[in-house]
């Protein structure tokens, strides 16, 4: 006898049915990839479990697993675009959606069918196991596809053109740097990243004379931030980082990949943050930049974090160590802020607004990265920094904020007398003064 069924009509007016206690329709609201077959309660092998924050939702907890990860990929897409994740990796966004850092950006696109509540994954549930030897062959043949496609996107060695024979000191020191590769290949964000950020310690050494050797030096702490980046020199001018002990001065809570930037975000490496900076850097024969504000020489790395502070582009040159550049026809200048001035912590390095004597304050931007706009001019303080550059009238309101940050590094026109500038791009020196004890 077919199970008795009652229809409970929705929001929308359709109609959203219950079965009985052995089975359970999939609530992923979209379309149900199997065809609306229905999930039994006592075999939840192939399920997720999500919630819903409407305590009276008819749809029913479970979902298909592959109606499941359909319809996360579109929630992803919905966070692509959120406020602070636009500068994350894929793998943030995908590590950070089910946890508050990321859902409370994510929600509005997690709507449930019952139209009353949203949905969000059980992270406390997990499904049953599979007995041995049960698992369908759908699974694992899904499961050596993914582990192929892993090995597939490692990044290949360059090949030498001199065919040498083998030589078993080599293969093992080749084994030994592929076990303390923890990550390859990686990102940075377009928008300062991002990657504002992927999310530090002794590195292991590459050159050991045995992989046991290796493998005893990869054991790490609970805090150990840096320990899975590889420690091998880099290409051309730039260098690779030999150890992150520069941010050991950081807070503890600041040593993730929020606040530092530690990963590309394009495919094997090809970030345009990171291709544009070091394109720049080498056209100039430049492998070492200056901190505009305590003149301090930063080396630049190949790899994110780029430098022990951060970049950012700005329409005024401040300083001799601004580095003219084109960005999409216009004229910018590639500028470095050392991390001791962003955090403030030396004697001097603070900056004072003359004529509000509010600090300047950057511990809250991103490290290692570039932001695409003057990061100076994106934080006014008074309205001395709001004014004309050329009849000093106020454009803007001390209450009134522009919507974007990068609105403040635009060319906007005075409504008083016409005249088109970077008004709120002001030179440093007219806007604060140093600090001292």
């Amino acid at each position: 006898m077919a199970p008795r069924r009652n229809q409970q009509e929705g929001l929308d007016g359709a109609a959203i049915e219950r079965h009985d206690a052995t089975t359970t329709r999939c609530c992923t609201p979209g379309d149900c990839l199997r065809g609306g077959a229905l999930i039994a309660i006592d075999d939840l092998r192939d399920a997720v479990k999500v919630t819903c924050n409407n305590e009276h939702c008819s749809a029913g907890p479970f979902m298909h697993r592959e109606c499941f990860e359909a319809w996360e990929q579109t929630v992803l897409t919905y966070l692509k675009s959120c406020g602070r994740a636009r500068s994350w990796s894929e793998r943030q966004r995908h590590q950070n959606l089910w946890t508050k850092k990321g859902y409370d950006l994510a929600f509005k696109a997690c709507g449930c069918r019952c139209g009353r509540g949203h949905l969000k994954k059980d992270l406390d549930w997990t499904p049953p196991p599979w007995p041995a030897g049960l698992r369908g062959a759908d699974d694992e043949a899904a499961k050596k596809k993914k582990r192929r496609h892993k090995q597939n996107s490692r990044p290949a060695l360059a090949v030498s053109a001199h065919h040498l024979p083998p030589n078993p000191a080599v293969a093992a020191t080749n084994a030994a740097s592929d076990l303390t590769r923890g990550r390859a290949g990686s990102l940075s964000s377009s928008n300062g990243s991002s990657s504002p950020p992927a999310s530090a310690s002794s590195i292991s050494p590459v050159h050991s004379g045995s992989v046991a050797a290796v493998l005893a030096n990869k054991k790490k702490s609970k805090f150990d931030f840096f320990s899975d980046r590889s420690n091998v020199n880099g290409n051309g001018i730039f260098s690779r980082r030999q150890d992150f002990s520069s941010f050991n001065a950081l807070p503890r809570h600041k040593l993730n990949s929020y606040h530092i930037k530690m990963e590309d975000e394009g495919n094997h490496g090809n970030d345009d943050t990171r291709c544009f900076i070091l394109s720049t850097l080498a056209a100039n024969h430049m492998c070492r930049v200056s901190c505009i504000l305590c003149t301090a020489p930063m080396p630049v790395f190949d790899r994110y974090p780029l430098i022990d502070g951060t970049f950012f582009l700005s329409p005024l040159q401040h300083s001799k160590a601004c580095i003219e550049t084109k960005l999409e026809g216009r004229t910018q200048f590639l500028t470095a802020v050392c991390m001791g001035c962003l955090e403030g912590w030396a004697p001097g390095t603070r900056l004072l607004c003359r004529f509000c004597h509010t600090p300047w304050d950057g511990s809250s931007l991103v490290l290692g990265t570039m932001y695409s706009y003057d990061i100076f001019a994106a934080m006014p303080c008074c309205t001395e920094r709001l004014k004309c550059s050329s009849c000093q009238t106020a454009l803007l309101m001390q209450h009134q904020r522009l919507n974007f940050f990068s609105d403040y590094s635009h060319r906007v026109a005075c409504p008083r007398c016409s005249v088109q500038d970077f008004h709120f791009v002001k030179p440093l020196s007219f806007c604060y003064s140093r600090e001292w004890p």
